[in-house]
């Protein structure tokens, strides 16, 4: 150890390099185990609360007995004694019926519960909470609507007596309560239930729960009729780590599914735990693969790094080996003096690197993780100093041992004697041999496992190992033809750096570390791009409302209030039509909706958007409750299959607001021709409607042939005359099964119809305002029923539509990946919505604001929101996952891998910089000016950097490519892939930069400290 106070440079790079390669080693376990931790923090915080707790019941599968229910705490002592602490004390429970008296249909029937604590998790708005025998608190709204006051007293049947008589229980009503919301209740509301009628038959009339003490169920007059008992088990998130919560799931799957005992009644357990449990356990597999490959690259670039440092300063302490041999300590004698020297200072590192390793697991569990991350350290950690421990005494005794066997003839050599020419040597060859048939494997698809985690770091060896052997023989090359030129400086540089073993080292090194750099670099950025599609996929837009109902009309003049130029809002209606292969329709605005929607990826040009467009026919617009039609000129005859003639019938179809259609007869003709009648009907138009179909019928089968001229529609009671005409703004039916319907005109006020049936009834001619066939933009395959690009799509009003494909989509946002979309107002024009329709809004930004005043104009529309997605919250629910975290790994891994190049460059100039400063110091005095052997010291080791880097940067960039795919990047892959995993181009040149100014300027520095160190006394100094 003395020998270090002479070389307290290599002392300090050499604990540095290995403190760095215990720091990786060990920090890998400790933060793997504090990225499960904070998994199963995040997972069961974001859980609700029926899936991370237990719920024990037990209902006698028989309601009519009149055995009483068992008590709580048996049913509590069935969830098994190792997991009970992990859950906090049980909530405990009696539930039972209680019908109000006489039983009428008037009378509400609901629920008579007792749990434990229950008034600590009550607010009381009259009276106070019960506690004695018979006493109950009820809602505001049993008070309401059934007059439930505090005083009351409310009789019910109480529980079966063995004759089956139920009596009747008399409950006091002594309170009235606000439920407050908390875990407690278990995502369970008491409330809302009161004068709803039930969807389970017997349809009754319901009440709220009613709360009463538990004196009331054991009771020893007349008890309730209770129907079951039960026990809820809280989690203790204190208590449950991730090893808690991965045995809590197979321990509550087994009790949900035990099979029962003979004779007695079977619990129900409701319990999410299981699935919280799986999916922790996935996202654990996941980051196997993640933090592995990242740190598995770093710290074969530690233990490379430190290899050729050791060999570095080994080669400096051939005249000590050589000494000692000439002595008679023989190469055992010398390997135990080179062991002495390096063996303490390398096995010291464990110390640093320990201390390392819990700082930047700290900075993790404080930075980078969510949540209270416990501190940890584990056998996991304890066996990565040994095995650390284990590699460094390994590597050092390698290094020692390569010395320690050459000849003394070879070490009194100042510069030990190399091969020459191209030829690769021995172990050169072994170890690109073996590094290159990896890669070779792994990129075929024909290598998983442990080994493959390390294949773009052993590219990046093979590259940087067969570079540094080309570099000497050229660098070589070059500096004799410079030198016989006459360039000097240029010469002297190359000639220096190919006799110089350091020049391969750092070649070799720069390589290893740029490429790492590069590689994480691109993942990072790659796995944050992808999330950020995959959320902007999943949202659909920067916030999505969901709106209670199906009143389309009121919604759109809401959004028309709040932003009538469409750039913040845009309705958009999913329609979801039955059946797990039914493919769904996106109804949007398609002007807004391209502006406003997320594309990840890009969407179809503008053009192509337009083709939506529904058609620009202005509608026949009236308000009336009463229409008065003049039929004129009638020829119109219809005949049965037996010959004889029938009446035909006229009418109009009418469009109300809500897209109702109403199919309105405004009479009969009489068979034969008529020259004039008028026909006056009722209509519901009130508040408008528009005309979208003249239709005539007759008996099925029946023949229909003739022309009818329509004029002077009257609207009362304003009296107004509505013009059906003229004929362009009709669309002509043409259907060769059925016939045609013809439009004409003479005047633009009157339609004339000439009709040509074939058997089909009735013959309808629509407005060219509806739209016969719907374009639409289809995402995915066509169904098998389409004809050319002629499918059917699912209407507003659930009724199949005849569509047209006018384009592709890659995808639809926050949609399955098969979906139509078409144009909101061509799929409205004659169509209601269906009460399955799902209504929404999208907002361009997620305003907080924005969406106040959405609700304002909604509430003021009689609507509500029922829901509310913004891209903010999906993409922190991405991001927070183990794949996640784990690639936050490569902004680290990137900055180490310089960090160790660094130092690599700092010990090489160390090692050698008395020979070093002499060389210059020679070349000063044969009258080399000193700006010469300034820049000669740089250049004698910036080309290897610059060489290092572009080599590395390109092996990163091939080695992402391989890897990248078996990085997960998501928890759980989403439902529509957005995946691209090309490379991040922007990151690389970020990376290449990076190590540029990191390393490059490392390199200028130590050449011109080199140079002023070489003063002419050092010719003086000796060994």
């Amino acid at each position: 150890m003395r020998r270090w106070r002479y070389r307290p440079l290599q002392a300090a790079a050499v604990v540095a390099l290995a403190a760095l390669m215990t720091a990786c080693a060990a920090f890998a376990p400790l933060y793997y185990r504090a990225m499960q931790q904070a998994l199963t923090e995040i997972t069961i915080d974001n859980a609700p609360v029926l899936d991370s707790s237990v719920l024990i019941s037990v209902t006698p599968s028989d309601e009519f007995s009149s055995a009483p229910v068992l008590p709580p705490e048996v049913v509590a002592n069935k969830l098994p004694a190792e997991v009970r602490s992990d859950f906090h004390e049980p909530i405990l429970s009696y539930s039972g019926r209680a019908e109000v008296l006489p039983g009428e249909r008037t009378d509400p029937v609901g629920e008579l519960v007792w749990r434990s604590d229950q008034c600590d998790h009550l607010e009381f708005t009259a009276g106070a909470c019960p506690t004695a025998t018979g006493e109950i608190a009820v809602s505001p709204a049993d008070v309401d609507i059934f007059g439930f006051d505090v005083g009351e007293t409310v009789h019910v049947p109480g529980a079966a007596q063995p004759d089956g008589r139920a009596p009747v229980l008399d409950l006091k009503v002594v309170g009235v309560y606000r439920q407050v919301p908390s875990d407690y209740w278990f995502g369970q509301s008491i409330t809302g239930r009161s004068g709803v009628v039930s969807l389970d038959p017997p349809q009754v009339i319901q009440h709220d729960v009613w709360l009463t003490p538990r004196e009331t169920f054991e009771s020893d007059g007349t008890r309730p009729d209770a129907r079951s008992s039960s026990a809820g088990f809280l989690i203790d998130q204190v208590a449950v780590g991730v090893d808690q919560l991965l045995e809590l799931g197979p321990v509550i799957d087994d009790l949900a599914h035990a099979e029962p005992e003979l004779g007695v009644t079977p619990a129900n357990v409701v319990s999410g735990l299981p699935g919280l449990a799986d999916d922790v356990q996935g996202q654990i597999d996941q980051s196997r693969v993640t933090v592995p490959l990242l740190m598995a690259q770093l710290c074969l670039l530690a233990v490379v790094v430190l290899w050729l440092v050791l060999l570095a300063i080994t080669e400096q302490r051939r005249p000590e080996v050589a000494l000692a041999r000439l002595r008679g300590r023989g190469r055992r004698g010398a390997r135990w003096l080179l062991l002495a020297e390096l063996l303490p200072i390398t096995l010291l590192a464990l110390v640093p690197g320990a201390v390392l390793a819990v700082l930047a697991n700290w900075f993790a569990r404080r930075v980078l993780l969510p949540g209270s991350v416990p501190f940890e350290l584990g056998w996991p950690f304890l066996a990565a100093l040994v095995l650390a421990g284990i590699v460094l005494a390994g590597v050092t005794a390698m290094a020692v041992s390569r010395v320690a066997r050459e000849p003394v003839e070879r070490l009194l050599r100042r510069v030990p004697p190399r091969t020459s020419g191209w030829a690769l040597g021995a172990t050169e060859a072994v170890i690109i041999a073996g590094a290159g048939g990896i890669v070779v494997v792994f990129a075929t698809g024909g290598l998983d496992g442990p080994i493959a985690l390390a294949a773009p770091g052993l590219l990046a060896i093979v590259v940087g190992l067969v570079l540094a052997h080309l570099t000497t023989p050229t660098a070589a090359l070059l500096g004799r033809r410079r030198l016989r030129r006459g360039t000097v400086r240029a010469g002297v540089s190359l000639l220096d750096a190919a006799r110089s073993p350091a020049t391969r080292r750092i070649i070799a090194i720069v390589t290893l570390a740029s490429a790492l750099a590069v590689f994480s670099a691109d993942a990072l950025v790659v796995g944050g791009r992808n999330r950020v599609t995959a959320a902007q996929q999943e949202a659909g837009a920067a916030r999505v409302v969901e709106v209670r109902g199906n009143e389309l009309a009121e919604l759109r003049a809401a959004i028309d209030e709040v932003d009538p130029d469409g750039k913040q809002l845009t309705p958009v209606v999913r329609v979801l039509p039955p059946g797990e292969q039914a493919i769904g329709t996106l109804a949007v605005v398609a002007s807004s909706f391209r502006d406003i929607a997320l594309f990840p990826g890009g969407t179809a040009s503008e053009a192509v958007w337009g083709k939506l467009t529904p058609p620009d026919v202005e509608p026949i617009d009236l308000v009336a409750d009463e229409l008065s039609l003049d039929v004129d000129d009638s020829t119109l005859v219809s005949h049965r299959t037996d010959g004889e003639s029938h009446p035909v019938t006229i009418g109009l179809d009418l469009v109300n607001r809500r897209g109702e259609t109403l199919h309105t007869t405004f009479g009969v003709l009489p068979e034969g021709p008529a020259d004039h009648r008028r026909f006056t009907q009722r209509v519901s138009c009130t508040e408008g409607c528009h005309v979208t179909g003249v239709w005539a019928s007759t008996l099925p089968s029946a023949s229909l042939e003739g022309a009818v001229t329509l004029r002077n529609l009257t609207q009362r009671p304003s009296g107004e005359v509505v013009p059906l005409g003229p004929a362009d703004e009709w669309t002509p039916y043409d259907v060769r099964e059925d016939g045609t319907v013809t439009p004409s005109s003479n005047t633009p006020d009157d339609l004339t119809v000439t009709f040509d049936g074939r058997g089909a009834t009735p013959m309808t001619m629509q407005q060219r305002w509806l739209p016969t066939i719907v374009p639409a933009l289809v995402a995915g395959p066509l169904p098998p029923s389409a004809v050319g690009n002629r499918f059917q799509l699912a209407g507003l009003d659930g009724e199949l539509q005849q569509a047209a494909q006018v384009g592709t989509l890659p995808r639809v946002p926050a949609s399955p990946a098969n979906t139509f979309v078409a144009d909101l107002d061509s799929l409205q024009r004659g169509h209601s919505v269906l009460a399955t329709d799902q209504l929404e809004i999208w907002f361009a930004d997620d305003d907080p604001a924005l969406l106040d005043r959405v609700r304002t104009a909604l509430d003021e529309q009689g609507l509500a929101i029922s829901s509310t997605t913004t891209l903010a919250d999906v993409r922190r629910g991405y991001d927070a996952s183990a794949a996640a975290w784990s690639l936050q790994l490569a902004a680290v891994v990137g900055g180490v891998a310089l960090l160790i190049a660094l130092l690599v460059l700092v010990v090489s100039a160390v090692s050698g910089w008395r020979f070093r400063t002499r060389d210059f110091a020679a070349l000063r005095m044969s009258g080399v000016p000193r700006a010469s052997i300034r820049a000669m010291a740089v250049a004698a080791q910036l080309p290897a950097v610059l060489v290092g880097v572009v080599a590395g940067g390109i092996s990163g960039v091939v080695g992402a490519q391989l890897a990248m795919p078996i990085v997960p990047l998501f928890a759980t892959a989403p439902e529509v892939s957005t995946l691209d995993l090309d490379t991040a181009w922007w990151a690389v040149l970020v990376a290449v930069l990076a190590a540029l100014a990191v390393l490059g300027t490392g390199s200028v520095l130590i050449g011109r400290a080199l140079a002023a160190r070489s003063e002419l006394r050092r010719l003086r100094e000796t060994l």
